[in-house]
């Protein structure tokens, strides 16, 4: 990151070509087929290296959550308070994702849906919402 912008590299292009369409990319084994996070290098499982982009359902279960009171760099101060957590995408990787909704809605294993953020000058970003987003 450079201040709050992300900053692609040739490993990363696809998953933030793919995040400007609005869609998740995460990647897949072409040898067992197991589903890695973005960053993966080499399978989790296999340790092969024939990882392929693929498109994620953007459906995940929420495992833990924080709120970041103060901000990791001054870039970030206008947003604080924010919730950051860590998902669990319905294809088995976890990701650390920004949520969109407030603390006190969030418990484990609740259902999450991918939405993005689009920074005016950088790359969208993925973060996640409740799927039932209503306030009732």
């Amino acid at each position: 990151m450079t201040g709050r912008h992300a900053v692609r590299d040739d490993a990363s292009a696809p998953f933030f070509d793919a995040a400007g369409r609005e869609e998740l990319y995460i990647q897949r084994c072409g040898d067992c087929g197991h589903f890695q996070s973005p960053d993966a290098r080499i399978c989790g499982r296999c340790e092969g290296m024939a990882l392929g982009w693929v498109r994620a359902s953007g459906n995940a279960s929420l495992v833990a959550w924080a709120v970041v009171h103060r901000p990791p760099h001054p870039a970030f101060a206008d947003l604080v308070p924010y919730v950051v957590g860590i998902v669990e995408l319905d294809e088995g990787p976890w990701l650390h994702a920004r949520l969109l909704d407030p603390a006190e809605r969030l418990r484990p294993g609740v259902a999450m849906r991918v939405l993005f953020l689009h920074d005016e000058g950088g790359e969208s970003i993925p973060a996640f919402g409740l799927i039932n987003r209503s306030t009732g």
